[in-house]
């Protein structure tokens, strides 16, 4: 009974630690497994990097900055006179090596000649991050080839680092939030090994008492909710419908500055968009293909979107109608889409530190109370003797 409440008392280590201690489980595992020659690899002193190798070991290129690059060394090579099948298989160097694997498939296709559509539609996709599907969607749009290629890879290439620098900006604004929350979680672990390793009577009743058997297992439990509780806010989705509403216009924007009219770009976004993106293209085309014409079926984007699709909508109905200019018109609107969304992302920002406060009082202050000050009033009380 005293073993499994000392065990039960700290696993709430490993519970905060879960990460680092499943990655070195792993390890562990695989050390056992592997070719006595082989251990001594594995299990030999780590190299000395330098400072900048250690931190680009800690935090990866960011796909984003790194499909931007891309683009734009696709870009220029097209500038130059290659083909744009020419120009992927000769950027495809520049990627790191995680990010090159998100490419093989398509410059597979530019190699065999095949159509570059296949690769949206492929299940591989599925597993690829939303700013490296984004790329390939701008290569495959800038496809259809015409002087409209290197303008769509450029718009794609600015869409792309202005989304990694307002998810920065959230992630810089947040930072504050998020450490004083880790340390505050930390608090109940650090305290109560203290009070065990110098107070025999928390020992006593922590490892010998029912109580203190409840006191682990409570304490720990409610310490791991608040530390996952708090990870999922922290990694929580803001406001997806405008989020869907800014990618279509991204992509539209890609697909017209490409040479494409509005309805082959409705038609190529119904196929390969995101599924909220496609889903919305997808009724407009079907309704205007059963019942109405195209142009009325524009407002159908508001229902999906929201009241600030109602610029789009006029901007597309307008192009249609009067055959005015359609491009600069979404550009001033993309850029009006991207402000705002970096107006959420703020306020996401400076609303995280309330909502870190539900996990903190009911989870983390709950588990600070039963590992620590409950031991110490119930050691007090029992050594306590009448006279």
């Amino acid at each position: 009974m005293q073993l499994l409440a000392f065990v039960l008392y700290f696993c709430a280590f490993y519970l905060a630690v879960e990460h680092h201690a499943l990655t070195h489980w792993t390890r562990l595992r695989i050390i056992h497994v592997l070719l006595p020659a082989q251990k001594h690899q594995l299990l030999a002193p780590p190299r000395l990097y330098s400072s900048r190798q250690l931190r680009r070991k800690k935090r990866p290129f960011p796909p984003a900055l790194a499909t931007a690059d891309f683009l734009d060394t696709i870009e220029r090579s097209i500038h130059t006179g290659h083909s744009l099948r020419a120009a992927v298989n000769d950027a495809l160097h520049i990627l790191p090596a995680h990010m090159q694997v998100h490419f093989q498939t398509l410059a597979l296709h530019c190699r065999i000649g095949a159509p570059l559509e296949e690769v949206l539609t492929s299940t591989s996709v599925n597993d690829t991050p939303a700013d490296v599907v984004f790329g390939i969607q701008a290569i495959v749009a800038a496809s259809a080839g015409g002087v409209g290629t290197r303008y769509a890879l450029e718009r794609a290439s600015w869409v792309l680092r202005e989304r990694h620098s307002v998810n920065e900006e959230r992630r810089l604004q947040s930072a504050q939030a998020l450490f004083s929350a880790r340390v505050l979680s930390w608090l109940p672990l650090a305290f109560g090994t203290m009070m065990v390793a110098t107070n025999p009577n928390v020992r006593d009743v922590l490892f010998t008492t029912p109580v203190g058997f409840l006191c682990c297992g409570v304490g720990a439990a409610l310490n791991f909710t608040g530390r996952w509780w708090m990870k999922k806010l922290s990694q929580q989705k803001i406001d997806a419908n405008t989020y869907a509403f800014i990618d279509f216009i991204d992509l539209l924007v890609v697909l017209l500055k490409s040479g494409n009219s509005t309805h082959r770009s409705f038609l190529a976004m119904s196929q390969w968009a995101q599924p909220a993106v496609r889903n919305a293209v997808a009724d407009v085309l079907t309704t205007s293909e059963t019942s109405t014409r195209f142009v009325d079926a524009l407002p159908l984007l508001i229902s999906y979107f929201g009241n600030g699709a109602t610029g789009v909508v006029n901007a597309l109905a307008a192009s249609e109608r009067d055959g005015l200019p359609l491009a600069p018109l979404l550009e001033r609107l993309s850029h009006e889409a991207h402000c705002e969304r970096r107006r959420i992302a703020q306020e996401d920002a400076a609303k995280l530190p309330v909502r870190m406060a539900f996990p903190l009082v009911l989870c983390v202050l709950p588990s600070f109370v039963t590992l620590s000050i409950v031991p110490i009033l119930i050691g007090a009380l029992s050594s306590l003797t009448l006279s």
